[in-house]
């Protein structure tokens, strides 16, 4: 099982099993399988390229875009959370906007949460890069969950600004290309019946 790095606070491997404030929801749904699970942290567009592979049988925790939906079937809500614009200035509305600089991490659903005319993508490998390039000016905002917000502006001395993006559901997705049918079969069952 692939498991979304660098959000420990909201979800991580300590000691082969999952921690944070998420890991709750996923052990309730890896109680009903009879399965050993094996859980690793990785970056997300690793995690999404193993999950299109074969090499990993789950990933978590993840949103559903019609891409994904191609390779993986997602596992159904779970449970929500906001996305949100991270700014330094109090921008006038995003939309109104030409060329806004964008960060967020490769592979995240930050392109369908894009706003403006003639928006500039930055991907970065982890979210506290992101907010790293937001303190310095090198982006005008950044989109990430608000859980984390606090996390990486702790200490920030100056004015920010948290915008709704979008409400998403969170689930896990489960490869169609891993060898280990029982358990993908067995998660699938799962989430039908919930």
């Amino acid at each position: 099982m692939g498991v979304f790095e660098g959000i420990d606070r909201e979800i991580a491997v300590e000691n082969g099993e999952l921690t944070g404030r998420f890991a709750p929801y996923y052990q309730c749904v890896f109680s009903r399988v009879d399965s050993d699970f094996q859980f690793v942290e990785m970056p997300l567009a690793q995690m999404l390229y193993r999950l299109q592979k074969g090499g990993i049988s789950a990933g978590l925790p993840m949103v559903q875009t019609a891409e994904r939906d191609e390779y993986a079937d997602f596992g159904g809500l779970l449970f929500q959370t906001e996305y949100v614009y991270l700014l330094l200035q109090d921008l006038p509305p995003l939309n109104s906007l030409s060329g806004l600089r964008f960060a967020f991490v490769r592979q995240f659903v930050g392109a369908k949460l894009l706003r403006g005319a003639d928006p500039l993508v930055i991907p970065v490998s982890d979210w506290s890069q992101a907010v790293e390039m937001l303190k310095r000016g090198r982006v005008d905002v950044v989109v990430l969950p608000w859980v984390l917000i606090d996390l990486y502006m702790k200490g920030f001395d100056r004015p920010y600004y948290a915008r709704t993006a979008a409400w998403v559901d969170l689930s896990m997705y489960i490869s169609h290309r891993a060898d280990d049918s029982d358990l993908t079969e067995d998660l699938r069952c799962i989430f039908r019946r919930t």
